[in-house]
C-alpha cells in the first residue's frame, strides 16, 4: 500500500492495485455496499478481470494522445493497416497464391490448406507481402496496440480539435498528467479515517482537467448528452472526490511526501493556490469527433451534491466494515416490510 502523498509517473497497474478507495469505489458504495465488497479486493473470490473492452482501449488511447502528446501515442499505438494488397482472410491468401502460381517453388508439391500454411508459403515467395496476422503479431511483440483505422483517425482529429479550439487550447497545457494522490479522509460520524486515492488526468496550478470520451446515443445535442452523463454516471461525485484529493496537496508538499520526477517550483505554486476548479472536457466517440467542456467550482450546487454523496458513501463503507469486517461478505440486511404502492415505478399499474 502506498503511503499518503503525491506520486508522479506512478504505474497505472500499481495505482489500481492499491486497496484505497477511488472515485469508482465511492460511486459503487452509493448504490450498494455489498456490490462494492463483491468487486473489491476484500472479496477473496471476486470475479476475474474480464480484460479491456474496445471502449476502454479507445478511451486510454484518447487520453494518451491528448494528455501526453503525439510522440507518446505513437510509441504505444499504431493504425490498423488497410488497402489493396493487404491479406486479411483465408480467401485473400488463396487468391494471392493462385495469382502468383508461377512463383511457387518447385519443391512445394502440395499447396497448404490452412491459413497459417498459406501465409507461410506467401512469405516464402515474397517476404514483403503485407499480411494482417503477421503485422498484428509483430506489433504485439513490440508492445504496440493496434487501433482500427476509424478509431485512430478519430483520435488524431479529436486532439487537433482540442488544440485548435481557443476555449480548450490551454486545457491540457502547463501542468502534468496522470498525477496520483493518496490520503486519509476523516469520517467524523464514524470516528475513523479511510484511505482514499485519486488519479488526476491533468493537474494545473488552478484546475484539474478530466478528459472523457462518450457515446451520444440519445440523439440530443452533444452538450445535453454531456450533462446527462454527468448526472447518470455521477461525475459530480468523481469531481468532489478529486477536489478533495487536490485539497491535500499543501499538506503532502509540506511533509515532503512527494514521489517521482516533477518540478518543485511548479508544485509549490500548485500547493499555494487557494482557488481552483474541476474541468470536464468531453469528446464524442461516435459521429463527428466534437468536444465540449464545463467546470465545477467550489460553491457550485452540483459539486456540493457530489460532496454530500461522497461523504455518505464513505460513511456507508465505515459502517459496513465495522459490522462485517474485511474478511466476511457484506450483506444487505434491511428489515422485512410491507411494500407500498408509492415505492413502485411510476409506470406500475397504469393501463
Amino acid at each position: 500500500m502506498f503511503q499518503p502523498g503525491i506520486y508522479f509517473g506512478l504505474d497505472a497497474d500499481a495505482y489500481h492495485a492499491d486497496p484505497a478507495l477511488g472515485s469508482t469505489d465511492v460511486k459503487r458504495l452509493l448504490v450498494s455496499a455489498p456490490d462494492y465488497w463483491w468487486h473489491s479486493r476484500l472479496n477473496p473470490a471476486r470475479p476475474e478481470d474480464a480484460g479491456d473492452t474496445p471502449s476502454m482501449i479507445f478511451g486510454r488511447a484518447v487520453h494518451t494522445m491528448v494528455l501526453e502528446g503525439r510522440e507518446k501515442f505513437a510509441g504505444i499505438y499504431m493504425r490498423e493497416p488497410s488497402g489493396e494488397g493487404l491479406i486479411v482472410s483465408d480467401e485473400d491468401a488463396s487468391r494471392w497464391i493462385a495469382e502468383n502460381a508461377s512463383r511457387i517453388p518447385e519443391d512445394v508439391k502440395t499447396l497448404p490448406k490452412s491459413k497459417a500454411g498459406k501465409i507461410a508459403l506467401i512469405h516464402q515467395i515474397d517476404p514483403g507481402v503485407p499480411i494482417l496476422d503477421a503485422i498484428k503479431r509483430n506489433a504485439a511483440e513490440a508492445g504496440l496496440t493496434i487501433l482500427k483505422g476509424d478509431d485512430y483517425d478519430r483520435i488524431v482529429v479529436a486532439s487537433q480539435m482540442i488544440s485548435r479550439n481557443p476555449e480548450l487550447a490551454r486545457a491540457f497545457d502547463g501542468g502534468l498528467s496522470e498525477v496520483s494522490i493518496f490520503w486519509e479522509q476523516p469520517v467524523p460520524e464514524a470516528g475513523t479515517m479511510i484511505r482514499c486515492k485519486a488519479r488526476l488526468d491533468y493537474l494545473k496550478v488552478r484546475a484539474i482537467g478530466d478528459l472523457k470520451s462518450i457515446r451520444n446515443v440519445s440523439g440530443v445535442p452533444f452538450p445535453s448528452a454531456c450533462r446527462r452523463n454527468i448526472a447518470n454516471y455521477r461525475y459530480d461525485v468523481q469531481a468532489a472526490h478529486y477536489m478533495r484529493a487536490r485539497s491535500t496537496l499543501p499538506g503532502h508538499v509540506a511533509a515532503g511526501a512527494v514521489f517521482g520526477d516533477h518540478d518543485p517550483e511548479w508544485l509549490a505554486r500548485v500547493a499555494a493556490a487557494t482557488e481552483y476548479a474541476f474541468a470536464f472536457v468531453f469528446f464524442q466517440s461516435t459521429d463527428a469527433p466534437i468536444t465540449w467542456a464545463c467546470s465545477l467550482s467550489p460553491g457550485n450546487p452540483i459539486l456540493e451534491f457530489g460532496e454530500l454523496d461522497a461523504d455518505r458513501a464513505l460513511l456507508t463503507y465505515a459502517r459496513f466494515l465495522e459490522r462485517y469486517g474485511a474478511d466476511a461478505a457484506w450483506i444487505l440486511a434491511d428489515p422485512i416490510a410491507e411494500i407500498d404502492l408509492s415505492e413502485m415505478p411510476a409506470w406500475f399499474g397504469r393501463p
